[in-house]
């Protein structure tokens, strides 16, 4: 009896260890998933190396409802909405069929813009063949998260004023 009694300790002992390495690991992840989104929410400028459908300007990567947003400012082509995927280091942004991917370090992404390989289409259509493949891309982050969710001092004008003069 005392042998069974040892062994059922020995089971509740090696399962309780592995309780708590799974929690400490299972928070260490969330953590490390916290950290890579704020390492990349922000507003970056990029530009883009060689021949490719974005050339440069920003994009600006928020936080809505615990998801990653992205919207990118092209000197060329405006205006666009990003799907943000964030893994550790690795950040891609996907529009349309474009896809941006690469690494974050320091303030600083560097990657390549491709278009996505498989595309269906409904219709035969006949097509130029363009001369884009790959280029790469280079980012810089110039305003980090915190000042992202805050507004700008220059976006709104005073209420208050001065009076010289008050009777």
């Amino acid at each position: 009896m005392p042998r069974f009694c040892l062994l059922r300790f020995a089971l509740l002992l090696v399962f309780g260890a592995g309780l708590v390495v799974g929690g400490c690991a299972s928070s260490r992840s969330t953590q490390d998933e916290a950290a890579a989104r704020t390492a990349v929410v922000g507003t970056w400028t990029y530009e883009v190396r060689g021949v490719a459908p974005l050339d440069q300007g920003r994009f600006r990567i928020t936080t809505q409802n615990g998801d990653l947003r992205g919207i990118v400012r092209d000197r060329r082509l405006g205006r666009l909405r990003a799907r943000v995927e964030v893994r550790d280091t690795r950040l891609q942004l996907t529009i349309d069929d474009l896809r941006i991917s690469g690494f974050v370090e320091d303030d600083q992404f560097t990657g390549s813009l491709r278009r996505s390989q498989w595309t269906v289409t409904a219709r035969r259509q006949t097509r130029t063949r363009s001369r884009f493949r790959s280029a790469s891309l280079f980012a810089q982050r110039v305003r980090s998260a915190a000042a992202v969710d805050k507004p700008e001092i220059l976006d709104c004008r005073s209420l208050l004023r001065e009076a010289s003069g008050c009777d």
